[in-house]
C-alpha cells in the first residue's frame, strides 16, 4: 500500500520597478542562480515645460522618465529561504516591490 506524504512549498512572486537601471541589475546579483527572473518591459515617459511662464512659449525644456521592471519568482520548502530573501529586498535603495506569498500543499508518494 502507498504512503502520502504531505509536503508545502512558499511561493513568493516578487514585481519591481526602478528607474535606475544598475540597481535593478544589482537585485539580479544578489540572487542565487536557481531562482528565475523576467525582465519585462520598460515604461518611458515623456514630457515637455515650459521654460518662462509668460511670453517665450518657443523656450521650452524635454524631460524623459524611464522605469525599468522585474519579474521574480522563488519557490523553496523552508519559510526561512523566502523570507530571507524579503530581507534582502528592503536594502536595496530606489527599487518598489510589489511581493506575493502564497504556500501551496502537495503530496508525494513513497
Amino acid at each position: 500500500m502507498a504512503q502520502y506524504k504531505k509536503s508545502i512549498i512558499y511561493i513568493c512572486k516578487v514585481w519591481s520597478v526602478s528607474t535606475d537601471f544598475k540597481s535593478l541589475n544589482s537585485l539580479a546579483l544578489l540572487l542565487p542562480l536557481s531562482i528565475s527572473s523576467t525582465g519585462l518591459s520598460r515604461r518611458i515617459k515623456r514630457f515637455t515645460l515650459l521654460r518662462s511662464p509668460l511670453g517665450n512659449k518657443a523656450a521650452k525644456d524635454q524631460f524623459e522618465r524611464r522605469e525599468y521592471r522585474r519579474y521574480f519568482t522563488i519557490k523553496s520548502q523552508s519559510p526561512a529561504k523566502v523570507l530571507a530573501f524579503i530581507d534582502i529586498l528592503k536594502y536595496l535603495n530606489g527599487v518598489k516591490f510589489k511581493v506575493v506569498l502564497q504556500e501551496k500543499n502537495f503530496t508525494t508518494y513513497n
